[in-house]
């Protein structure tokens, strides 16, 4: 099951989103490589690097989200982009004459096989061939690490409804300085040992220079230990006071296992503190 899933699911993470994005942005023949013809070649090699900038950016989303990198997360984000990206280019290329728009007939096809057969752009096949390796090898320690023998560990919050229901997406954003708030905390494994650690919460002020964020102030929340079996998902309530005002704070918690000084997981929402009355 595991090399069917790697033989189906390896073209689909490589070309089919970047294919769609480069089918969107160039519906014409020609756009995307010098010459004539509509350069498929040059079109292929920017599918696989479209695919795994797609990849990247997707696994960067998800780790701001309550669902974090996981298999079951990055396919269905994947595919929404692709769908959206192919109807986009199917529209476009609606708006480009038969004769200009990018495609293949199957005699084009033939000529390009018999063309590689013989010899002529080796080097080009011998790049896109690199290219396609080089890139299944990043996706393939990415999968590895974050999926390796199937084993995951979710960390996320919830907020509470009106009704006081723990729900994704209702966080509280606004509090005052001594105010309790409430949120849910969720750990769920299927690592065959569990998991066993503690979440430790706290409110931070940040400061944001180019690519680098520098904790400037930061207030502990509390923690509580957690202990999970495999299969099993624990969700509790965690009330905090916060004693730091700002107009965006960075709440933030961090999973970690037990005896380790380093976070495994972490999520983060961003609040309003405002100073009491």
């Amino acid at each position: 099951m595991a090399g069917a899933a790697l033989v189906v699911g390896l073209p689909f993470v490589l070309v089919a989103p970047g294919y769609g994005l480069v089918s969107a942005l160039f519906p014409r023949a020609g756009e995307t490589g010098p010459g004539e013809g509509d350069g498929w070649l040059s079109r292929l090699l920017l599918s696989v690097a479209g695919s795994v900038m797609a990849v990247a950016v997707v696994g960067v989303v998800l780790e701001f989200t309550v669902w974090g990198f996981r298999r079951e997360a990055v396919v269905g984000l994947l595919a929404a982009l692709t769908l959206i990206s192919t109807v986009v280019a199917w529209y476009r290329r609606r708006a480009v004459t038969p004769a200009a728009r990018a495609g293949a007939s199957g005699s084009a096809l033939r000529e390009r096989t018999r063309t590689l057969v013989a010899g002529d752009g080796a080097l080009g096949v011998l790049l896109t061939v690199l290219v396609v390796v080089v890139a299944a090898g990043g996706v393939a320690v990415v999968v590895a690490d974050t999926t390796s023998s199937g084993a995951t560990t979710e960390f996320y919050v919830l907020g509470e409804n009106e009704s006081g229901e723990l729900v994704a997406g209702t966080y509280p954003e606004n509090v005052t300085v001594g105010e309790e708030a409430t949120v849910g905390i969720g750990v769920g494994t299927t690592r065959p040992a569990g998991f066993d650690g503690s979440v430790v919460a706290s409110l931070e002020r940040v400061s944001v220079d180019g690519e680098a964020t520098t904790v400037t102030e930061s207030q502990r929340l509390g923690s509580f230990d957690v202990s999970v079996a495999s299969g099993e998902t624990d969700v509790r309530r965690h009330t905090f006071q916060p004693e730091m005002a700002g107009d965006r704070l960075r709440l933030t918690f961090r999973l970690y296992e037990r005896g380790s000084e380093s976070p495994f997981r972490r999520v983060q929402i961003w609040i309003g503190v405002t100073p009491r009355a």
